[in-house]
This record gives C-alpha cells, sequence and structure tokens, in this order.
C-alpha cells in the first residue's frame, strides 16, 4: 500500500477542469488545421497513392486520432506528465508508485478517460467523493494529478 498524497499537493477540481478545457482547444484547434491542411487535399486525386475523395477523408480521420493519442500519451509520458493544458493549469500527472508515466499507462489512462467522457463525464464525478480527488482513470491507472510546485525567486533588498 502507497502512502497517500498530502491534501495541499493535489490538485483542485477546478485546476483540472482548466486544463482539461485548455487540452480540448489544442485538441479542438490542432484537429482544424489537420483538417484544413489534409483535408483540403481530398477533393484531389493523390498522384503518389492513387487516393480518392472518401480514401483521403478515412486517411485524414485515423490520422488524426493518432496525433490526439500521441499528444496525450507522449507528453505524459515524455515531458513530465504534463499536456500544454496541464502546464498551464500548473498540475502534472504523476504515479501513485513515485515513478515516471509509462507509455502504456498513460495509453490505458487516456482510453478509460475517453469512455469515461463518453459516459456523462460518470467516471470524473468519483474526484468530488475522493479524498484524493482521483477520476476513474486514476484509480485504474494508478496515478493521481497533482499541483506544480511554483517557486518563485526572492529577492534580497541592498
Amino acid at each position: 500500500m502507497t502512502k497517500p498524497v498530502p491534501q495541499e499537493d493535489l490538485a483542485t477540481i477546478g485546476r483540472r477542469i482548466e486544463a482539461f478545457v485548455f487540452d480540448a482547444l489544442v485538441v479542438f484547434f490542432g484537429s482544424l488545421v489537420l483538417q484544413l491542411l489534409l483535408g483540403g487535399m481530398a477533393g484531389l486525386e493523390n498522384p503518389i497513392f492513387s487516393v480518392v475523395r472518401f480514401e483521403m477523408g478515412a486517411v485524414v480521420y485515423v490520422v488524426n486520432v493518432v496525433l490526439i493519442v500521441c499528444y496525450f500519451v507522449l507528453m505524459r509520458a515524455y515531458l513530465g506528465g504534463q499536456t500544454l493544458g496541464a502546464r498551464a493549469a500548473h498540475v502534472r500527472v504523476v504515479a501513485v508508485e513515485g515513478y515516471r508515466l509509462d507509455p502504456v499507462v498513460a495509453l490505458i489512462r487516456l482510453a478509460v478517460a475517453v469512455v469515461s467522457a463518453a459516459i456523462l463525464f460518470l467516471g470524473y464525478l468519483l474526484a468530488l467523493f475522493d479524498s484524493e480527488r482521483r477520476t476513474l482513470q486514476d484509480r485504474i491507472a494508478h496515478t493521481v494529478v497533482v499541483r506544480e510546485i511554483l517557486i518563485t525567486p526572492t529577492h534580497d533588498k541592498p
């Protein structure tokens, strides 16, 4: 059994929502740009692969999903447990056991988060009743969302 994270180190529900909304905007606008770049070519026949309009739309969709998964998994696994939204909200996802997030754990956490969001965000509501503010994806992936400690420089008066 692991030692619980002190309450003062846990991310607040408000900060978690802030990170979620910021990441949703990043994904939305990133997908929009991808659609404009790749989807704009969907009406043209690709001379290299001979892809017609319908197949190009499917390719754009698959590329979009792969990039979204990579965004969440790789950033959480290799950039200190933070996506752009988490960085903006000054929170990070960490493993309960104290080790760095494994890409497989980050992928499992993402998959559960997607299912949880699809079912009226029910898995997220657990954070309201959990002493460590953990959601369903946190429980399954053995993670917790903590505040990022901000160190401000102190200036000595001359």
